[in-house]
């Protein structure tokens, strides 16, 4: 339990804040000078974060003994190292390994040594009984370890008496699996060998070159040498396994040889692979044309895992994703094909930014997952135009901008000084606030300016390691702006969300835009506002009737844009296609001047704009006549995207401001009179003329309207017509006794599954959900597994809610599942308390099925409450064990 409470430690003092939604006090965070990695002598003490470089890595050489249906695994590991110094002592990594014997042989030389973990984050020691020269060496290990048991690792899985061994080492996992240097700086090549049984597949990071028949109905493989790769990148997958061996993605002109591509999946399930393949060489091409670059690596497989607690997993060579993702039968819905276009376009984005170009420490993961994001989005756009992910990256930022917006927020470079914080980089900031500056700067530069140098960073350090400082370097000089540099810096140092007051003013034949910047905060914050950003500040505006855009960058609190025009414009939108990540607010006539001529905003401006709005009226900065005036305009547009956009608006009012039944029946006849006749013209079944014209788009409106309609608005038919699909697509008959597991698909439209069983589960009773969490735990679809899983989960009724609380322990839930049902009920008001008492009653228990990268995570079950109480609550639960270390 120990590195629970270290590795919440951070969570605890800052991000526990933020999920309570409540704002107390300033982080009072500095901005930090580069990373700048010191060649040290091995330490006295153990290095509880990077372990310097008086030890080098140059080679691995990996030689596994992987049998699932065992509790254990053994392997034997070479690593060649350079010593930059003589050395007496060895500090790396390993946890949980009984290692048996280790030797260092420098020439002709063996030098024995003594193994010892001395940290639970995995440090270990290597006493040499003799001092070893500078210069090169190997490291020897026989070892052993068990399967993990909580999904990081090596770990196994069980599914219909099958067993499965599957990894995650990212990101410090690693060492649970072999003796190493678990650090993305060490990049090295790898020579891997795996013994398992002869009827098993074996999948890992390259292809296989040689096998061998061993005893014992084994067989070992050998596979070729690995590109230099640090150790979060190495993959394996073992056990009887559906290989689906696709055609080769044929070569290009960027590509000059066809890429192997595979499809892996547990015993029985490949069949549902063939979307997943058949969609994957859009989404390759789209990438290497952007990077100029073929694929990096030899092949490409990409792997369905039962039980994973990440989504998914950009390893070298074997991708690896939660099933739902990439098992996608003909029923699939369109939520579940978008799901694994974008997921499968940002992992694939990583084989280059991450994978070909590492960052040299953890401090810097933001500039994987920030550009896998923004790159993901933008190459599935390009293969599939028109079908929302044009406005996914903005939308992340927009979502991004509520927690940035608290003073609890971290900068989005962060430092990582010790094990303990490492898992503490991956959120909303790093990914969606991160994608959302790479967006800004893509915008301000253009795309053409911006590609350059991206392009420019892939050639500097392909099959290397690089730092912010690297990235921002690339980027100024190959697209000619070195001004871009102190820009950058000014969003990654700094934590907080820029806001910007825009005001329109005119004399004669000048127009100009006076500009105020501060720190955006919400009303009632203790925070200081005083915060100056280098903000690329674009604006669209008319011009003699036509649109036109001017980009200048704001670097003081107070500053005034002169437009290229000779006229007073009807209209300016201060962020325009709402690439900017800040916030921005105007006077009441700028206001009124948007809504006039809002038909010239795009779809990215009008959701900037309500986001905009929603936080100034939030900082008493925008009045509630302004507000729901922009709602009722944004209700009626045409647009999916921008007539759905108030409806978190409206349930937030739904749920948290409405005093009373009066208000909150208000509310719903408004919802029901704004998005009723919508509903009402495309139907339900998906056979409108709308579906007709526009399949993914009508979809989209139809599931969002749905589900607006029938939680919000509390639309009675709409709800009754829910329950009676969901019954016949369950085949549950109250009056039966017996029940099978048997599902009716043509009872509903699959897209509709999901809302359908969240209806049903809070009109029935019990009876229903109990028949509805057998099936579930009956059945090997894992996206069925999903859907009925949250929808009891976000039970409202105190027995169901109980119910599935008793299943949170319950080894018939996979350990993403019981996370899922324990998260998930943090967010249903009702269930709130209880769940937070639970998890105070069962830590130990709970804690025990999260990985421990993810562990600090737990804070979440004190989520979703605001006061005073319940904050310190959360705070003695936690800060007595955390004080305590």
């Amino acid at each position: 339990m120990t590195m629970l409470y270290r590795a919440a430690r951070w969570a605890l003092l800052s991000t526990y804040l933020l999920l309570l939604g409540c704002d107390q006090g300033d982080s009072n965070n500095q901005t930090p000078a580069p990373d700048e990695r010191s060649a040290a002598n091995a330490q006295s003490a153990p290095p509880l974060g990077q372990l310097g470089f008086s030890v080098e890595p140059t080679h691995y050489r990996l030689d596994l003994t992987i049998d699932p249906g065992q509790p254990d695994f053994r392997g034997s590991v070479e690593i060649d190292i350079k010593l930059n110094e003589p050395q007496d002592k060895i500090y790396l990594h390993g946890r949980d390994l009984a290692v048996t014997k280790v030797f260092l042989k420098t020439g002709d030389n063996t030098i024995e040594g003594q193994y010892r973990q001395v940290d639970e984050t995995g440090v270990a020691e290597i006493r040499l009984q003799e001092t070893a020269a500078a210069g090169p060496a190997t490291l020897h290990f026989d070892y052993s370890a068990p399967f993990n048991d909580a999904l990081e690792g090596l770990y196994r899985v069980t599914e219909s008496d099958d067993d499965y061994a599957f990894t995650q080492f990212e990101a410090t996992s690693a060492r649970l699996a072999f003796p190493s240097f678990d650090e993305p700086a060490f990049k090295t090549p790898f020579d891997i060998a795996v013994t398992a049984q002869a009827e098993h597949e074996v999948i890992t990071t390259t292809p296989e070159v040689s096998r061998t028949e061993q005893a014992a109905q084994l067989t070992r493989r050998v596979y070729a040498t690995t590109a230099p790769l640090p150790t979060y990148l190495i993959a394996f997958a073992v056990g009887p396994l559906d290989v689906v061996e696709w055609d080769p993605l044929p070569a290009t002109d960027v590509r000059p040889t066809p890429l192997p591509l595979r499809g892996v999946a547990a015993r029985g399930k490949g069949v549902d692979l063939t979307y997943a393949l058949e969609n994957t060489r859009g989404l390759v091409e789209a990438l290497e044309t952007y990077f100029d670059s073929p694929f990096p690596y030899p092949k490409l497989d990409i792997i369905a895992v039962p039980d994973f607690a990440a989504g998914a997993m950009e390893n070298v060579g074997a991708i690896t994703y939660r099933e739902q993702l990439l098992l996608l039968p003909e029923t699939a819905s369109v939520q579940q094909k978008r799901a694994y276009a974008r997921v499968h376009s940002h992992e694939l984005a990583h084989q280059w930014f991450g994978n070909l170009v590492t960052p040299r420490w953890w401090d810097d993961i933001w500039l994987n997952e920030s550009f896998a994001t923004w790159m993901g989005n933008k190459a599935v756009d390009q293969v599939q135009p028109g079908e929302g992910f044009a406005n996914a990256t903005l939308r992340g930022a927009l979502g991004a901008m509520g927690s940035d917006s608290l003073v609890s927020a971290r900068q989005i470079r962060q430092p990582i000084e010790s094990n303990h914080d490492i898992a503490t980089a991956f959120d909303g900031i790093t990914y969606r606030k991160g994608g959302g500056v790479l967006q800004m700067f893509e915008s301000y530069l253009g795309e053409d300016a911006f590609r350059a140098g991206v392009r420019l960073h892939m050639r500097r350090f392909a099959n290397g390691v690089a730092d912010a400082d690297d990235f921002m370097r690339s980027l100024a000089e190959g697209a000619s702006r070195p001004d871009v540099i102190e820009s950058f810096r000014s969003f990654l140092y700094q934590p907080g969300v820029p806001f910007v007051r825009a005001a329109l003013s005119c004399s004669g034949n000048t127009a100009s835009v006076d500009l105020v910047q501060n720190r955006y905060l919400p009303i009632g914050s203790e925070g200081s506002r005083d915060q100056v950003w280098r903000i690329p500040v674009c604006l669209a505006y008319e011009d003699n009737g036509a649109r036109a855009k001017h980009c200048e960058v704001v670097d003081d609190l107070q500053a005034s844009i002169q437009l290229p025009t000779d006229r007073c414009p009807s209209w300016v939108m201060p962020n325009a296609d709402g690439a900017g990540y800040y916030r921005w607010s105007m006077d009441e006539k700028g206001w009124a001047s948007l809504f006039s001529q809002f038909d010239q905003l795009n779809e990215r401006e009008a959701q900037s704009l309500l986001n905009s709005l929603a936080a100034g009226y939030n900082a008493a900065e925008v009045t509630t006549q302004t507000m729901t005036q922009a709602v009722d305009i944004m209700a009626a547009n045409p647009s999916r995207e921008v007539a759905t956009g108030p409806i978190r608006t409206l349930s937030f009012m739904h749920e948290r401001l409405a005093s009373d039944a009066q208000a909150k029946a208000g509310i719903e006849a408004y919802v029901r009179e704004a998005y009723g006749p919508r509903l009402r013209e495309i139907g339900l079944d998906g056979s409108s003329s709308a579906d007709q014209a526009d399949p993914t788009e009508t979809t989209l409106l139809r599931n969002t309207l749905v589900a607006t309609l029938a939680d919000i608005g509390k639309d009675e038919a709409l709800r009754s017509n829910l329950v009676e699909q969901a019954t016949d697509y369950l085949a549950f008959d109250a009056k039966s006794p017996k029940q099978t597991h048997e599902l009716n698909p043509a009872a509903i439209n699959p897209n509709l599954v999901s809302t359908a069983l969240s209806v049903a589960v809070e009109e029935n009773d019990t009876a229903f959900a109990q028949r509805l969490l057998d099936a579930a735990l009956a059945s090997r679809d894992a996206i069925f597994r999903q859907r009925a899983l949250g929808a009891l989960a976000s039970a409202k009724d105190d027995e169901v809610a109980a119910l599935m609380r008793t299943m949170i322990l319950d080894e018939r839930l996979r350990n993403n599942e019981a996370s899922m049902v324990a998260f998930r009920q943090t967010g249903v008001r009702e269930q709130r308390e209880a769940i937070w008492n639970w998890v105070k009653d069962n830590m130990n228990a709970f804690v025990a099925r999260i990985p421990t990268w993810r562990q600090g995570g737990v804070t979440y079950a004190g989520g979703g409450f605001c006061t005073v109480q319940k904050a310190s609550d959360v705070q003695d639960f936690f800060g007595e064990r955390v004080g305590a270390l």
